[in-house]
C-alpha cells in the first residue's frame, strides 16, 4: 500500500493513521509540501503534525473526523496548510476507515488534494458574478432564441420586472422593434463583428417606453451562442440634451428664439432661396433708450417692456416670420418672399414700428416705446446668414444715429467701402516673412491648486506703423484669401517647438492648445501633417491640443469625424471651442471623439447677470462631466464669475482674472517663478 500511495499524483497526499489517530506513514508528496522528514512525524498524533498547525478550528475538526471514523463513518473539509515557502494552502481532505475481516476498524486513512486554484477560481467567479449583479448598469445575457437567460439587478429595475419573471422572456417582450428575424440578423452581425452598439426603445413592464443605448457582445460558451448585453438608459441624458438645447437656442425671458437658432433659420431659408430663387429680408429692431427705462423702474420693469415686446413682435409679424431675441434691447425677424416684388419690407418694417410705438402699462404706469429698424435682404445685401445680419445690423446703427423710431434699408454700395481692407490684406501677405506674427500664450489655471494646467497658442500681428492689429481683423482676411494656412502651419509649429523646448528646460507647461482654420481643417491631409510637425520638432503628441469650433465641424460631419479620429489615434487632444454658440446638435457631441469643452466667454461674462446664461454654462459642465469630458472656461474675469463656475464644478479656467496672453519669454519667467495666474 505504502509503495501505491507514493507514486499517487504530487498534488495527492496520503497516509496511515492508527485508530488512536497516531500516523503511521505519509506519502512523499505530503512530506514534501511542508518540507518535513518522516522521522519527524511518524508517530505523532495527527493533530500535532505541521499539517495541522495552521488552524485550531481545523484541529478540531480532524478530532471529531478520528471519533467518527471509528464508528466507520468517512469524514470530508477543506483545510489550509502551510507549504514548505509559507504560501497558504487549500487542502481537500477526507479520512476513511478500513476494516479487518470481522468488521472492525484497523486503521484509517488520511488522504488530501490541493484546490488551491480550484477554489480562487470559484471565489472569483462569485466575486464577478456578485460585482456583475450590483453593476449599476442594466446588463443581460441574451440565448440563441432571443429569450433572457441572465439579468441583473439594474436590469429588473429599469423594467419593473422581478428577475424570476424577466429570466426566460422573449427579448420581443422587451424591444418590439427585435422580432425574431431581427433578432436573427442581429446576432449573425454579432457573431461576424464581435460587438455592436445601437439605440432603441425598452418596454417598461408599465408600458412606457425607455430610450436605451445598448452595447452587444457575441460569446460562445460550450457551443452555445449568446448576446452578453449592456444597457444604458438614456431618459436622463435625453433630458438633459432637450434642455440645453433648449437653452442654447431660445432666450429665458422672451422664450423666443435667440442668435444661433436665428442663424440656423437664417441659413436653411438662404439655401431655400438659392435653390427656389426666392427672397430672404432680415429685419432688426432695437428699442430706443432701454436704458432710460431701467433706470426709471428697474431691470425688472425693464424686462416686463422686453416681454411685452416680444409679445407684440410675434403677433403682429407674418406667420412665415420668425421671431428671435439676439441681444439686450434687440430683435430680428426674418421675412421670406416668392420674389423681391412680393416683398414689402417697408410695410413690414412699418407694422413693427406701429406695434412697439403703442404705449405699454407697466407698475401702473403708461410706458412709451419706441424701436429703430435696419433690414437688409439676400441675395442683393448679402448672401449668407452672416453677411446678412452684419448688414442689417448696420443698416440699425445707421437709424438711430438718424434720430431713432425709423427703418433703414441697408445700401450694400455705401456700407461696403473698406478703404484700409486692401492694405491690410497687402501687409499681412509679407508680415510672416518680416517677423511681424508671433504667439502669445495664455495660461489656463487649475483653480482647486491654482497651477499651470495648459495654454492656449493666441496670434498677434505688430504691425509696423499700425501697431497691434486686433485678431478679429485679420484673421478673417488670412480666411478670405488663403493666407491663414501658411499662417497657421507656422503659429503650430511654433507653439510645438516652444513647448519641446520648455519641457527640455525642465518646465512643465501642461498641453498647449492650438486653434485651427477652417481651411486648415478641411485639409485632407491635416492629420498627416500635424504627425509630420510633431516629429519634425520632436513634441510627444500628448502634450499638443488642437481646438476646433462647432462651425467648421458641421460643414461636413463625417469628414470631421474622419480627420478628429485619425488624430485621436496619434494621441493628440482635440478641444470644442466657444461651445454653445455654433451650429451643432447635442447628439453629435457623443460621435465627436473630443476631450475638451470650452465654454464660450459670452456665457461666461453674462453668468452673474443673465441666469439663462448661468443655466446654460451650468448644463454644459454637467454634461461635460458626464461625458467624462474636460471643461474649460474662457475670458473669466472677476472673482465671482470664478465662484460660480467652481460651484457648478469646472475646474480650469482661463481668463484676465488669472492672466493674460503673454510671449513666451514672460510665460518662461512665471513659470520658473512658480506664479503663472492668481489663485481664486
Amino acid at each position: 500500500m505504502h509503495e501505491v500511495m507514493d507514486r499517487l499524483s504530487p498534488s495527492v497526499f496520503a497516509g496511515l493513521l492508527t485508530v488512536n489517530g497516531v500516523l503511521t506513514y505519509a506519502n512523499k508528496a505530503a512530506l514534501d509540501a511542508i518540507g518535513v522528514r518522516a522521522e519527524d512525524v511518524l508517530g505523532r498524533p495527527f493533530d500535532s503534525t505541521p499539517w495541522w498547525r495552521f488552524s485550531a478550528q481545523s484541529r478540531q475538526h480532524l478530532r471529531e473526523a478520528i471519533q467518527a471514523a471509528g464508528r466507520g463513518l468517512t469524514s470530508r473539509f477543506d483545510v489550509p496548510i502551510l507549504d514548505r515557502n509559507g504560501r497558504v494552502r487549500t487542502m481537500d481532505f477526507t479520512l476513511q476507515p478500513v476494516y479487518d475481516d470481522n468488521g472492525n476498524v484497523t486503521y484509517m486513512v488520511p488522504s488530501a488534494r490541493d484546490i488551491t486554484e480550484r477554489r480562487q477560481a470559484e471565489r472569483e467567479l462569485r466575486l464577478t458574478q456578485f460585482a456583475v449583479d450590483h453593476a449599476r448598469g442594466a446588463i443581460f445575457q441574451i440565448d440563441a432564441d432571443g429569450r433572457v437567460r441572465y439579468a441583473n439587478r439594474a436590469a429588473c429595475h429599469m423594467l419593473g420586472y422581478s428577475r424570476r419573471d424577466l429570466t426566460g422572456r422573449s427579448l420581443s417582450d422587451i424591444d418590439s422593434t427585435m422580432t425574431e428575424a431581427a433578432w436573427r440578423e442581429h446576432l449573425y452581425e454579432l457573431k461576424t463583428q464581435g460587438s455592436a452598439r445601437l439605440e432603441s426603445l425598452a418596454r417598461h413592464s408599465d408600458g412606457t417606453l425607455i430610450p436605451i443605448e445598448v452595447t452587444a457582445t457575441y460569446i460562445e460558451y460550450e457551443g452555445e451562442p449568446f448576446s452578453f448585453s449592456y444597457v444604458d438608459d438614456l431618459t436622463a441624458r435625453r433630458a438633459s440634451e432637450e434642455r440645453i438645447h433648449y437653452l442654447t437656442r431660445f432666450d429665458g425671458l422672451t422664450r423666443l428664439p435667440n442668435r444661433t437658432a436665428l442663424h440656423e433659420c437664417l441659413g436653411q431659408a438662404i439655401e431655400t432661396a438659392q435653390r427656389d430663387n426666392t427672397f430672404v429680408a432680415v429685419l432688426i429692431a432695437g428699442l430706443d433708450r432701454l436704458g432710460l427705462i431701467n433706470d426709471a423702474l428697474g431691470h425688472a420693469g425693464g424686462d416686463e417692456v422686453l416681454h411685452a415686446t416680444a409679445e407684440r413682435l410675434s403677433e403682429c409679424v407674418e406667420t412665415h416670420a420668425i421671431v428671435a431675441r439676439i441681444g439686450g434691447d434687440e430683435f430680428a425677424i426674418m421675412y421670406t418672399a416668392d420674389t423681391q416684388q412680393d416683398a414689402e419690407v417697408e410695410s413690414w418694417a412699418q407694422r413693427i414700428l406701429d406695434a412697439v410705438s403703442e404705449p405699454l402699462r407697466i407698475n401702473d404706469q403708461d410706458i412709451c416705446v419706441t424701436c429703430s429698424i435696419g433690414s437688409a435682404a439676400y441675395p442683393t445685401d448679402g448672401t449668407d446668414s452672416g453677411e446678412l445680419s452684419k448688414n442689417a445690423s448696420s443698416a440699425l446703427r445707421r437709424a438711430k444715429s438718424r434720430g431713432r423710431n425709423m427703418h433703414q434699408a441697408y445700401a450694400m454700395a455705401a456700407a461696403n467701402r473698406d478703404p484700409e481692407r486692401l492694405s491690410l490684406e497687402t501687409a499681412l501677405r509679407g508680415a510672416l516673412k518680416r517677423g511681424e506674427l508671433s504667439v502669445h500664450y495664455q495660461p489656463r489655471i487649475d483653480v482647486d491648486t491654482g497651477a499651470l494646467a495648459g495654454a492656449e497658442a493666441l496670434l498677434r500681428w505688430h504691425h509696423p506703423d499700425k501697431g497691434m492689429v486686433p485678431p478679429a481683423r485679420f484673421i478673417p482676411i488670412g480666411e478670405e484669401t488663403g493666407l491663414i494656412e501658411s499662417i497657421g502651419e507656422w503659429v503650430l509649429r511654433t507653439a510645438c517647438e516652444q513647448n519641446r523646448l520648455w519641457r527640455k528646460s525642465g518646465l512643465m507647461p501642461g498641453r498647449i492648445g492650438v486653434n485651427l482654420s477652417a481651411r486648415q481643417f478641411r485639409q485632407a491631409n491635416l492629420a498627416l501633417q500635424v504627425m509630420q510637425l510633431l516629429e519634425e520638432t520632436g513634441l510627444d503628441a500628448e502634450h499638443l491640443e488642437l481646438e476646433l469650433t462647432e462651425s467648421m465641424l458641421m460643414e461636413d460631419v463625417d469628414a470631421a469625424i474622419a480627420t478628429m479620429t485619425c488624430l485621436k489615434e496619434y494621441g493628440v487632444s482635440i478641444a470644442l471651442d466657444d461651445f454653445g454658440t455654433g451650429y451643432s446638435g447635442l447628439s453629435y457631441l457623443k460621435r465627436f471623439p473630443i476631450d475638451t469643452l470650452k465654454i464660450d466667454q459670452s456665457f461666461v461674462r453674462e453668468i452673474t447677470s443673465d441666469p439663462a446664461s448661468a443655466a446654460i454654462a451650468d448644463a454644459i459642465i454637467a454634461m461635460a462631466l458626464r461625458l467624462n469630458l474636460d471643461v474649460i472656461a474662457e475670458g473669466v474675469e472677476t472673482p465671482e464669475q470664478s465662484r460660480l463656475l467652481r460651484e457648478s464644478g469646472c475646474r480650469q479656467m482661463q481668463g484676465y482674472l488669472f492672466a493674460r496672453p503673454v510671449p513666451a519669454e514672460k510665460l518662461t519667467e512665471l513659470m520658473r517663478v512658480g506664479v503663472v495666474g492668481k489663485h481664486r
